[in-house]
């Protein structure tokens, strides 16, 4: 079964089978964890979540860089989704929205997953998030049951605050997975490539590699190669040209 196929210029998730696997045996633990993903930027992160998301009745939240008050805002909205009412207040502390929202679930009997993506973006605002985290795994969470899923594209900033022998997060985590492109097999079947075409394969996994979002914007352009590279790259405006 392929990775990936384009339908209507549209690259719609159909894989990614072991690490999927991985994560619904996360989902389906008795007690609550961590799990994290990590990898560079349009590797396929957060449609491998929202995936994962739709298949255990989770909850994918995703933060931004807006000021401490505006993520917590934004993240409690999204927790209303399951638990209605939680937006309902202003959290002044990400301690007080994380106490809630492990006694809210618990009462609602909601385990998760609960996925915060672009993790990063909150901790550039609030370096203390990470040892709230921390505690709040290690007790509410733990005593909620909550399966929580953390993600980044910042892979320097991700290993720092779980695999560093002294991040607030190291050894809290009972998936670790990282994300790397896809193999060059599937674009036969991502570009409706017949097999004996396999020049135009090289080609193309020459020039995109195994990234997703280039598959997919390069699909939009055509089947020449060379025209992709021109339009996407090439072009001051085209989308990769900072790339």
């Amino acid at each position: 079964m392929p990775n990936c196929i384009m339908l209507r210029g549209i690259m719609l998730f159909v894989n990614r089978r072991s690490e999927l696997e991985r994560l619904d045996q996360f989902a389906a633990r008795k007690e609550g964890g961590l799990a994290v993903v990590y990898g560079r930027r349009r590797v396929g992160k957060t449609r491998l979540l929202l995936e994962w998301a739709g298949r255990n009745d989770g909850l994918y939240t995703v933060a931004d860089q807006s000021l401490p008050e505006l993520q917590r805002g934004y993240f409690a909205e999204a927790i209303a989704q399951r638990l209605p009412g939680f937006a309902d207040v202003n959290y002044p502390t990400w301690r007080t929205l994380f106490t809630r929202l492990a006694r809210d679930a618990k009462q609602a009997n909601w385990q998760g997953p609960l996925i915060l993506d672009e993790l990063p973006y909150l901790v550039l605002a609030s370096p203390e998030l990470p040892s709230i985290l921390q505690r709040f795994l290690d007790h509410e969470g733990r005593d909620a049951n909550l399966r929580v899923a953390v993600a980044g594209s910042s892979q320097r900033m991700m290993q720092g605050l779980v695999l560093a022998a002294d991040a607030p997060l190291y050894g809290r985590a009972q998936e670790i997975l990282e994300l790397r492109p896809l193999s060059p097999r599937y674009l036969l079947d991502a570009f409706e490539i017949p097999r004996e075409a396999s020049e135009r394969a090289i080609a193309l996994y020459a020039a995109w590699g195994g990234i997703p979002r280039y598959w997919e914007l390069a699909q939009d352009v055509g089947s020449n190669v060379v025209a992709q590279i021109e339009r996407l790259v090439l072009d001051p405006l085209g989308p990769l040209h900072r790339e």
